[in-house]
């Protein structure tokens, strides 16, 4: 957490001999003990508190889960896909011309429309 080293200690207790004085320093230490770990298990508290809030471990595996399905729709895409290139030519999808035409529907009787028939008379 906080990089000091033996130096850094040995200097600070020093100090604190030097202000607080042997008598007191004992007490003084034994404050401060209590200090830190108050403070530790204040931050403690909190973190615990963020964690189960935020629960970090349930959104991993619903991200993975997530995942796992997008991977799944692709691939049943892709083998759909797959399936429908041979069904589908390039040459159906390209014609423009139509199968049938409406007057080349036989009538009832299975004859073809006369041409006569198919236009109007103009001669009046």
């Amino acid at each position: 957490m906080f990089d000091i080293g033996f130096w850094e200690i040995l200097l600070i207790l020093v100090l604190a001999l030097v202000v607080i004085g042997p008598e007191r320093l004992p007490g003084a230490a034994r404050q401060a003990g209590f200090f830190v770990g108050k403070a530790r298990r204040y931050i403690e508290g909190v973190r615990s508190e963020v964690e189960s809030e935020l629960d970090v471990s349930e959104f991993k595996r619903m991200l993975h889960n997530q995942e796992v399905q997008i991977n799944e729709l692709q691939q049943q895409i892709k083998s759909g896909v797959d399936d429908l290139k041979p069904d589908v030519s390039a040459s159906d999808i390209l014609t423009d011309t139509p199968s049938h035409s409406f007057y080349d529907e036989p009538t009832d009787d299975g004859d073809e429309i006369a041409e006569d028939e198919k236009e109007p008379s103009s001669s009046k």
